[in-house]
């Protein structure tokens, strides 16, 4: 009796433990829904009420003011809204620039994501390749604001153009994502060159370019070159790399620099142009020295981390446009007679890319005291070096933690760029002053007008960034794990 009880008892365990493990549904009808969010109580009732009404007063007064605004003056700008006082024969190069730009934008991105998703695979993880309805859900505003703008042009070629951008943005992510795995390792330095390249469609031959090319063929042949097994190790490796690395970008740049210049100038970059290049510039270069930055303050030679502690102390305790204004006014009375005078944008790039690192090495610092002390000693146990320590240990825990303040900087310093019209430069927002000036427009009040269109690029872009920060804050597990 007791051995048949038990299994009796051991049988209602088991199937109580299985209809316990049955996870309740947490969807809802929109009607349960809306019974549950919305009108659960008298008061909720109320103020859903209140703020439907709210809302649809401000949605009717909204849309009765965009049916009778007159955007005749986007329409008459929409050119220097976009690119500033571009030559109109001159046009092809932003298009050509902007193609290049993408082209190696979805290369990139086509290939990183194929690399993350074999990774995932070979370490047993869940990956399924994202489809384009996701990245059209990441990507809307960034399309209905280009869309947007377009819909002011007066021709077909603005509209062609753009077509043609989404169709070669989808050509090129999935020619990233099958190209073999020895040129996907490398898609970030072709992507990088690209950039250059498109700058350079635009700008012509520079020295700057050349260094610029220079500068990204030293590290991709840094990186052909660790891979080499034949080399010798130690010092002298490292010097045989570092010498025929140097060689290599050295070629580049030569070559470069004997190509005649026959393009645009960036002194006489504008628009929605200028402001998101300077921004792109801000971060990419801004990142890497506040890192460096931020390890130099925490480093035990003295030298290096008072001078890591005075730069970033000077610059964070005055404001960017005091910072615009000496690199404008006074700092050209330092450099020699003889010295040709940098193009205002060039100062304005050196003093945002200065004030971004700043500002990253503070974030980037924080997230370095949350790593906790015991993994450093227990890697320095093991036999790593410091520089291994910092590269493998320590700055991927220490980015991770710091990815919502390092985004909300990058946002902030695309909205500081609207200072670079303390300096003469023709940024997105001086746009609708200048244009609020012309003759045909003065006195008419379409300053709301203007105000609105900069609104709607500025929100595209920063609202993009916000999101794809909560998108890899979620892949992460930034907060959960």
């Amino acid at each position: 009796m007791a051995e048949r009880a038990a299994t009796y008892l051991g049988d209602d365990i088991t199937a109580a433990l299985a209809v316990d493990s049955t996870p309740p549904s947490s969807k809802l009808s929109p009607g349960d829904w809306a019974k549950t969010n919305l009108f659960s109580s008298a008061a909720n009732t109320i103020v859903t009420a209140i703020v439907a009404v709210a809302a649809g007063l401000l949605a009717f007064f909204a849309l009765r003011w965009i049916i009778n605004a007159d955007f005749a003056i986007i329409r008459a700008n929409l050119r220097i809204f976009m690119i500033g006082q571009f030559p109109r024969e001159e046009l092809w190069r932003p298009w050509a620039s902007g193609y290049v730009m993408i082209l190696g934008a979805g290369l990139t991105a086509g290939a990183m994501a194929r690399n993350s998703h074999e990774l995932a695979l070979s370490q047993e993880l869940e990956s399924v390749k994202e489809g384009w309805g996701q990245l059209l859900r990441r990507f809307w505003p960034i399309i209905a604001a280009s869309i947007f703008f377009v819909s002011f042009a007066r021709t077909v070629m603005p509209y062609i153009g753009l077509a043609a951008a989404y169709v070669l943005v989808v050509v090129a992510r999935e020619v990233g994502w099958r190209l073999p795995a020895a040129i996907r390792e490398r898609a970030l330095f072709i992507g990088v060159a690209l950039f250059i390249v498109a700058m350079l469609v635009i700008a012509g031959t520079s020295r700057l370019g050349g260094y610029a090319l220079g500068l990204v063929a030293f590290l991709w042949a840094l990186s052909e070159l660790s891979r080499v097994e034949s080399l010798p190790t130690g010092f002298a490796g490292t010097a045989v790399r570092f010498v025929v690395a140097l060689v290599v970008a050295a070629i580049v740049a030569i070559v470069q620099n004997l190509i005649p210049h026959d393009g645009f100038g960036w002194e006489d970059w504008g628009g929605l142009h200028i402001s998101l290049f300077t921004t792109v510039i801000g971060i990419t270069l801004g990142m890497p020295f506040g890192i460096l930055l931020a390890l130099g303050r925490k480093s035990n030679l003295p030298v290096l981390k008072t001078a890591s502690v005075i730069f970033i102390e000077f610059i964070r305790g005055v404001p960017l446009i005091s910072l615009l204004l000496f690199s404008n006014l006074m700092l050209p009375l330092f450099l020699p007679i003889d010295f040709e005078r940098p193009a205002d944008l060039t100062l304005a790039i050196i003093v945002v890319t200065g004030f971004s690192a700043a500002y990253i090495a503070e974030i980037v610092r924080g997230g370095l005291q949350a790593v906790p002390k015991g993994q450093t000693e227990a890697a320095q146990a093991s036999g790593m070096s410091a520089a291994a320590v910092q590269r493998f240990i320590v700055l991927p825990q220490a980015l991770r933690a710091v990815i919502p303040a390092m985004v909300g900087q990058f946002i902030a310093l695309f909205k500081d760029t609207s200072l670079l019209s303390i300096i003469g430069l023709l940024e997105f927002l001086r746009v609708s002053d200048t244009s609020n000036a012309q003759q045909e427009f003065v006195g008419k009040g379409l300053a709301s007008v203007t105000y609105l269109f900069v609104a709607i690029g500025y929100w595209a872009f920063a609202y993009t960034m916000s999101k794809e920060s909560r998108r890899l804050e979620a892949k992460l597990g930034v907060g959960h794990r």
